[in-house]
């Protein structure tokens, strides 16, 4: 999640905010721009036949957190401790084109979303498009594509400070005295 969201470090900061101390902070997000061969297989496809394709791929390609080591310099910034990111890998495997499209013809995620916005002729096309890449002059059939996410994880700080008050101490309250 932290590639949608507008301020990935507020969001890590919130995150922080809400583990307790020595609690552990983790996320992950797919690697759109180098880790994802089949939705880039996609992006890429629709960019060669449209503008509004590449501007797609501009926003789809290049979010927060997908480069090499921007989402641990952020946890770091953020005050976490004992930082580390690995990559993760799982393979995405497809019965055919149609069990590999139809997500996307469904209107599922960031892809879906695009295709969707498109009219009937565009989406056609970039099914057609799609369909010539996957099959990649082979017939229709089973695929399979490895996947990387970016992974990292830190540790909240133990609290070493006293609590801070809350304003209250000392004052009188009607109907229930002193706090």
């Amino acid at each position: 999640m932290l590639h949608f969201v507008t301020d990935a470090g507020k969001a890590v900061a919130e995150m922080r905010r809400v583990v307790r101390p020595g609690g552990v902070v983790a996320a992950s997000v797919w690697d759109h721009l180098g880790g994802m061969p089949g939705m880039r297989m996609m992006v890429h496809t629709v960019a060669a036949l449209s503008e509004a394709g590449r501007q797609f791929r501009e926003r789809y390609c290049y979010q927060p957190m997908m480069r090499p080591g921007e989402m641990k310099a952020t946890f770091i910034e953020q005050g976490l401790l004992e930082v580390s990111a690995t990559q993760l890998m799982i393979r995405m495997d497809y019965s055919n084109f149609d069990d590999y499209w139809s997500p996307m013809a469904a209107g599922e995620g960031p892809f879906g979303k695009f295709l969707s916005s498109l009219d009937a002729p565009d989406r056609a096309r970039a099914e057609a498009a799609v369909r010539e890449a996957y099959q990649a002059g082979q017939p229709d059939g089973p695929r399979s594509f490895a996947n990387v996410a970016w992974a990292c994880r830190g540790a909240r700080p133990e609290s070493t400070k006293k609590p801070v008050a809350s304003g209250w101490e000392g004052v009188t309250v009607p109907g229930r005295g002193r706090r």
